[in-house]
């Protein structure tokens, strides 16, 4: 049986967010599930193009490929980086594409917050010992290959290396045959963004954008994963926003003909004058209105003949 091992490597309680950006992950569950079917006669097969991500779903991964034994065999496409060679490390047996690249590196967490002197000894103490551990699957696919001291220096030079190079480290144990046919899907252009961290690897970044995206109203919400929004809001329809439009509009768009021209009128008026009525001013503004309403009466007239007999 063969199984795709592609894009970041992350836990299971993530995959939903990966599927919903159509982007490649894996995660222990797929593992999981492959060896649950793995008919008794055949091996597994897994195909590795994967940048790395979570130390803790490369652990895991670890231990499902190891307990098949001799019954495991890894193939590196294109990439095996961070937390995806902790898993080919777990395979019997390991062969890599020409042009494939592994790379190994020390892990690295992301914390925000205020920290002190013992504080930071600790997660020092910490990163040393996750770095130990993962040097220990090195150690146990090398099979006497490297030492821990090599390893160890090259972990800490985040060091990429060509097949022939971690062939002769003990990591690969050879050559893929070129003849075959091979699906590959490059996932990661750079590499030098990837981290083998226990804080995972691209989920922050995609939560962002699905909670950015469903408050914005492009996106539904996923089923079981809410997003909290401050001022929880039904989106705006049509019919408000145009109520909203006609409530902000100023009073006299809002006057029929004669209110116009009476409001005209009013706002024409000269303060003091006892009998505005008599003013010239406000006569004269009176006699314009009168006409513009007359001139907007007569155009209405003729709209609606035009109506009744095209022209």
């Amino acid at each position: 049986m063969t199984i795709k091992l592609f894009g970041d490597v992350t836990s299971d309680e993530w995959v939903w967010l990966y599927d919903l950006f159509s982007l490649p992950c894996c995660s222990p569950k797929t593992v999981r599930d492959a060896i649950a079917q793995l008919p008794a006669d055949e091996d597994l097969i897994i195909e590795v193009n994967s940048p790395g991500g979570d130390v803790w779903a490369g652990f895991e991964i670890f231990g499902l490929l190891q307990s098949l034994g001799e019954r495991t065999e890894a193939h590196i496409i294109a990439m095996a980086a961070s937390a995806a060679t902790t898993i080919t490390s777990a395979c019997a047996r390991v062969f890599a594409s020409p042009v494939a690249q592994i790379m190994i590196h020390q892990p690295a967490v992301s914390a925000w917050g205020s920290y002190n002197n013992e504080d930071t000894q600790r997660m020092l103490n910490f990163l040393d010992s996750v770095k130990a551990s993962i040097i220990n699957g090195y150690l146990v696919k090398c099979g006497g290959k490297a030492s821990r001291r090599t390893l160890e220096k090259l972990v800490d030079q985040n060091t990429w290396m060509p097949a022939q190079d971690a062939i002769r480290l003990g990591l690969v144990d050879g050559l893929l045959d070129t003849t075959e046919e091979k699906e590959a899907m490059i996932t990661a252009g750079g590499g030098v963004s990837v981290t083998n961290s226990a804080a995972g690897n691209n989920v922050a970044s995609l939560l962002k954008s699905y909670e950015a995206a469903v408050k914005a109203g492009t996106m539904d919400e996923v089923p079981g994963h809410p997003v909290k929004r401050e001022n929880a809001q039904a989106p705006e329809t049509a019919a408000q926003r145009e109520t909203g439009a006609q409530e902000n509009r100023s009073e006299e768009d809002l006057l029929t003909p004669e209110r116009f021209a009476a409001e005209q009128a009013r706002k024409t008026c000269v303060p003091g004058k006892k009998d505005f009525a008599e003013d010239p001013a406000v006569t004269e503004s009176r006699d314009v209105v009168e006409n513009l309403i007359s001139n907007w009466r007569l155009q209405a007239a003729i709209d609606l003949e035009r109506e009744k007999v095209p022209v």
